[in-house]
């Protein structure tokens, strides 16, 4: 799947695409053999009511990830994701002992998205480390690139920020033709030309 682009490809893959840990590793193994560099397991249930696995069925889910990616040799980079916040439960001791756990059962790279104060970052960055952190900006913040490294994030992720932006040019010109019958939004498309070299 990979072997089409020459820069590392990280796979967001949810919870495994499993419950139990030995299912968790097959899919796992699956996704290395698809030669992506990194992926993600999430630790959140799709459940509202009880939201988060708990919490040693959620360690030994990132375990068997582990021994998956180890026993391949691949090297694929294992980001352990704590999804508290993104489900209400904005309780950040909790979240720090999630992530320290799921350092300890393997992790590469620790990752909280919905933290997002100074204080939050700061305190994940401190009780992770040296492990690194990744970060979500998903929408509008004060934040800069250089602010959070200079809070220790070794890695950001935008989510879907990127494409709800070319959604809203898309939805603005859209609008415009079918309200108005005019096209002047077209005016601020990027130039084919340059999405050409782009896409080369």
């Amino acid at each position: 799947m990979c072997a089409a682009v020459d820069i590392p490809v990280n796979a967001d893959f949810e919870g495994g695409f499993a419950v139990e840990p030995e299912k968790v590793a097959i899919n796992v193994a699956r996704g290395v053999k698809t030669g992506v560099a990194g992926l993600s397991i999430e630790d959140s249930t799709g459940d509202a009511a009880n939201p988060l696995f708990e919490h040693k069925l959620a360690v030994e889910r990132i375990k068997a990830a582990r021994k998956a990616i180890d026993a391949d040799n691949s090297g694929v980079l294992l980001t352990g994701r704590c999804e508290a916040f993104l489900w209400g439960k904005k309780d950040l001791n909790l979240v720090i002992e999630r992530l320290q756990a799921y350092s300890e059962a393997g992790a590469d790279v620790l990752y909280s998205p919905g933290i997002s104060t100074k204080e939050e970052i700061t305190a994940v960055v401190k009780a992770v480390a040296p492990k690194p952190v990744n970060l979500l900006i998903g929408g509008a913040s004060e934040l800069t690139l250089q602010a959070v490294a200079d809070l220790g994030v070794r890695r950001i992720s935008v989510g879907g920020a990127l494409a709800r932006m070319a959604w809203t040019g898309v939805m603005k010109a859209a609008k415009e033709m079918a309200e108005k019958g005019t096209f002047t939004e077209f005016a601020n498309g990027y130039p084919g030309g340059e999405l050409n070299k782009m896409f080369k």
